[in-house]
């Protein structure tokens, strides 16, 4: 009996300091409980990437790149071990293979889709009242507010932006929209991508390891002056053809054309070696997450540099057309 006592009392201890490491989300007595629900699986098969990860954060360690990580992955603040760490998944017009692997299977539907999908872009152009707006992250912000970018312009049109409001936006885009709700496990983050003519976007590295990028050039200039580094990687942008990369490693992007904006769409999915419940756990948290920092930003009106200040910035902003549009 004492040594059922005692490893329960272990159990317990190990039970409250997996809870601990949960107040940094702001969750409610209700979000706890559903968080510990979570935690007490940890133990099992399909939880192994959130269980090495959550115990890092345990110990303090979370911010330390494990051994095993590529030297260009190692800029990123979340890393997850067991999940394959590849810079390019898949190259675009520079891919050799005939077709798509499973896990991106539903690239051939979005490839397939963006006729449709350039001809709703473009009626984006005008005086709409939504319009893109520059981007903008709190790191950037930090360096003037031009910090992602070294020379030309990049802006953005939000689709879906975690649990922002861009429901005008979405309903100026059905199709593209539509696409998007046929893409498995979409990570909540979908906006139009717009870099100027003669535009480097400078080396930096994703926030989470947990998720693949997706760019699909809507519009893109067909002599191969827009390119993507990602880790030692160069791959070459064409129209209509998807890249897709993990943008937790070091990467970086250039439009050299003289007088043509490069367009494209860019959404986010979850890692593909993520089980369905660590994807519903990382999901639930992350979501906390972002409810939190909303509210400290509205508790501070639009000031300061928190996620959610900078982006409602951004959207006062309007960029003039031809940083946007080119010779579109």
């Amino acid at each position: 009996a004492a040594q059922i006592d005692a490893a329960e009392s272990r159990e317990a201890q190990v039970m409250r300091r997996l809870a601990s490491a949960l107040d940094d989300y702001g969750l409610s007595t209700i979000g706890k409980s559903v968080a510990m629900a979570y935690l007490r699986k940890l133990p099992e098969d399909d939880m192994a990437r959130v269980r090495a990860w959550w115990l890092r954060k345990l110990n303090g360690s979370d911010l330390v790149p494990p051994q095993n990580t590529p030297a260009r992955q190692r800029g990123c603040p979340e890393l997850f071990e067991g999940l394959r760490a590849q810079p390019v998944w898949w190259r675009g017009c520079e891919e050799n293979r005939k077709e798509f692997p499973p896990e991106l299977a539903w690239v051939a539907d979005v490839e397939r889709n963006a006729p449709a999908m350039r001809e709703e872009l473009l009626k984006l152009r005008g005086d709409g009242e939504e319009h893109f707006q520059p981007y903008r992250a709190p790191s950037s912000e930090q360096k003037g507010g031009r910090g992602a970018t070294d020379r030309g312009d990049w802006n953005v049109f939000y689709l879906e932006l975690h649990n922002m409001d861009f429901e005008a936006h979405r309903e100026r885009c059905p199709v593209t929209c539509g696409v998007l709700e046929n893409v498995p496990k979409t990570y909540g983050h979908a906006f139009f991508s717009s870099t100027a003519c003669d535009t480097h976007i400078t080396p930096h590295n994703g926030p989470t390891a947990k998720k693949l990028r997706c760019h699909l050039p809507l519009l893109c200039p067909d002599d191969g002056s827009c390119r993507i580094r990602v880790g030692d990687e160069m791959v070459r942008m064409a129209r209509d053809r998807a890249i897709i990369f993990d943008d937790s490693f070091n990467h970086e992007a250039w439009n050299d054309h003289a007088s043509e904006s490069r367009i494209a769409l860019i959404f986010d999915v979850w890692h593909p070696d993520l089980s369905p419940r660590e994807v519903k756990f990382l999901s639930f948290l992350q979501t906390a997450a972002m409810k939190r920092a909303k509210k400290v930003c509205e508790a501070a009106g639009v000031r300061g540099d928190t996620f959610y200040s900078v982006i409602d910035q951004g959207r006062r902003i309007k960029p003039e057309d031809a940083r946007v549009w080119g010779a579109a």
